[in-house]
């Protein structure tokens, strides 16, 4: 009798697999981890070593603003002419200020009010933005066309001289003040993207699927098209932060921020310029924390920019 050499072959391996013992991890059936697109894009996110130092170094200096003045041994605000214009040493790391005052602790007072100012300045942008650029979008038409003309016309206004104005008319310089002078002409960028995501994502299936069983207009908007421009707009928080960081920075180093004896990172600055040439650290302090703010933002912006894109989604 012939015998075929591929149907002793197949016989061969169902006789290995009857005695292959079971492995529920490699049998057929089982399902698939489970991934979505936030435990993908922390994955991607953290192999990212940039980003991820980046990260770290941002969430160390905000707790350091937020923690330091409470543990401090000195008064930020205590006025001390005996030790003023000290170099850094033991007992003052960071040295002292014309007033004597521990640089090292106002520091971390004038990085609460510097970060507060951003932060609080970017989501009144976002919520502008936000709403503006979904109302132009999700109605489309000519309500959307005259949106954005008037859009096209605010982007002629100069960011920083707008600021300025804003302040000259709100008068003293405050937290809030600030943070009103620094969104006012700031939102727009926010608007024109949100706006182009809405229009891309109304146009899916699942859109179409939520108004044809009758879904309100807010609630299409609100469950089904802002919630997946979120990645975008986290995206938008870190952009829009060094921007808002370096225009307090420059509305207090030209004498329009916070009043004293408050002080903001700018401030310092500004009363360290008067006196850089006998003591540059007292300017180079406050400096060295708005730069490491700024580039820290920016590269965390990258890495979640790169993180979040579906298109490097891995498979």
């Amino acid at each position: 009798m012939v015998v075929n050499p591929r149907e002793e072959q197949l016989r061969t391996e169902a006789i290995v697999d009857e005695e292959r013992p079971f492995d529920p991890d490699t049998a057929s059936g089982q399902p698939l981890r489970q991934t979505n697109l936030w435990s993908d894009a922390w994955r991607r996110y953290i192999r990212n070593r940039g980003a991820l130092v980046a990260g770290a170094i941002l969430v160390f200096v905000i707790l350091y603003c937020l923690i330091w003045p409470f543990i401090s041994p000195y008064d930020p605000n205590g006025v001390d002419f005996s030790l003023k214009n000290q170099t850094p040493s033991l007992r003052h790391p960071l040295g002292t200020d014309a007033f004597g005052r521990d640089l090292l602790t106002r520091t971390a007072l004038g990085g609460r009010i510097s970060i507060g100012i951003g932060f609080a300045a970017t989501i009144v942008i976002l919520l502008i933005g936000i709403a503006y650029g979904a109302i132009a979008g999700f109605v489309g038409g000519r309500v959307d066309n005259g949106l954005m003309r008037f859009l096209d016309a605010l982007y002629g206004l100069p960011y920083l001289p707008f600021a300025i104005i804003t302040l000259a008319i709100l008068g003293n310089a405050s937290f809030w003040t600030m943070v009103i002078a620094l969104s006012v002409a700031s939102w727009f960028t926010t608007a024109r993207i949100v706006r182009g995501q809405i229009i891309t994502l109304k146009e899916n299936d699942y859109v179409r699927a939520a108004k044809a069983v009758g879904a309100r207009w807010y609630r299409v908007l609100g469950r089904h098209l802002l919630p997946n421009t979120l990645g975008v707009l986290i995206i938008a928080i870190f952009l829009e932060l060094p921007g808002v960081i370096l225009g307090e920075a420059f509305l207090s180093f030209i004498g329009l921020g916070i009043s004293p004896p408050d002080s903001s990172w700018g401030q310092m600055a500004e009363e360290g310029r008067r006196v850089y040439r006998v003591v540059p650290h007292v300017i180079v302090i406050p400096s060295i924390a708005i730069a490491t703010l700024v580039l820290t933002a920016n590269f965390v912006a990258d890495g979640l920019r790169d993180a979040l894109d579906p298109r490097t989604r891995e498979t």
